[in-house]
């Protein structure tokens, strides 16, 4: 099973002088380092450019302040202590670090940032909801399994299934579902998918979504479960700390995500479809979430926001 350690302690602001004028963040990592575990660090926030090293070796790069980077760090890590560095445009490293521990067999945390596991409804009414449920994971016995569960979210248990992780979908179909409606009634479900090997679970991920019938009509307008909600209804909103997403869910905070300064951010156009790649991955289980929003001069990526997010209307 994994464990997460937070590090946002004891950061240091190096007085060393770079020719670019970036900061140096420095922090000391004492680890008991197992040959068994594989180690992630996980950062959260950080600045617009930030270089990664570990141990004075560069180990990663990555651009954006709205999006989660984690990066797989078990070859550079050594048992004792270790020196991270996090050489940024700003004088605090990140909003949130931390270092997540799982053993050799664990769902896939180097995709994009996302949780690897996706939680696509797809046809959805008062009587009947189908729910496409998939995790990710690679390098697994042949004999691995994947269990899912979903529950309410005080811990009711309304279905169950376990495939083979090498067909890991998995459809789930609800009868009489309670529905996400907004402040209304911000109704929410877990589930919690096991990888499961030789009988034994080795990891474990729990996600809540909601369950909605989104259309677009006309114009601008967006239905939920067939009330019009106008555009000028939502909060427009672009945020990086993904609680403040928790909160709108739970809230039943209707929300468009406006992807300009993420889109202004980049550095190139592969930069600009990487930084919308993993904003949408990482944030698509969220029912508060009602569209993406994208500047007219980037309106080209909107085949690309419709191919990770079919459920989900594309505004200019």
């Amino acid at each position: 099973m994994r464990n997460i350690l937070n590090i946002n302690s004891d950061w240091m602001l190096s007085t060393e002088k770079r020719a670019d004028n970036k900061s140096v963040h420095k922090r000391i990592l004492p680890l008991n380092k197992e040959d068994e575990y594989c180690y992630y660090l996980e950062l959260l926030g950080a600045s617009s450019s930030m270089e990664v090293f570990m141990n004075q070796e560069k180990i990663g790069t990555h651009n954006g302040i709205y999006t989660l980077y984690r990066i797989d760090v078990t070859d550079y890590i050594v048992n004792g202590d270790n020196e991270l560095d996090i050489v940024c445009d700003g004088e605090v490293p990140c909003l949130d670090a931390s270092l997540i521990i799982v053993g050799k067999y664990h769902f896939s945390l180097d995709h994009f940032g996302d949780a690897g596991l996706t939680v696509i409804p797809q046809e959805i009414s008062s009587s009947s909801a189908s729910i496409r449920i998939l995790a990710s994971a690679k390098d697994l016995p042949e004999d691995a399994m994947i269990s899912y569960t979903v529950l309410t979210t005080t811990g009711t248990m309304l279905a169950n299934k376990s495939v083979p992780a090498t067909t890991p979908e998995y459809i789930c179909r609800l009868t009489n579902p309670c529905l996400w409606n907004g402040k209304t009634s911000p109704k929410l479900y877990m589930v919690v998918a096991g990888l499961i090997v030789n009988d034994t679970i080795e990891d474990q991920i729990v996600l809540p979504f909601g369950l909605r019938n989104l259309k677009m009509e006309s114009g601008s307008d967006i239905t939920v479960n067939g009330l019009c909600i106008p555009e000028n209804d939502l909060v427009h909103i672009l945020e990086s700390d993904p609680f403040v997403y928790d909160d709108m869910d739970e809230d039943g905070t209707f929300a468009c995500v406006e992807l300009k300064e993420l889109c202004n951010l980049s550095t190139d156009e592969a930069d600009c479809k990487n930084l919308l790649t993993e904003y949408v991955l990482q944030n698509a289980y969220h029912p508060s979430i009602l569209c993406w929003k994208l500047p007219e001069e980037h309106a080209d990526f909107a085949t690309l926001l419709r191919e990770l997010d079919s459920t989900r209307p594309v505004l200019f």
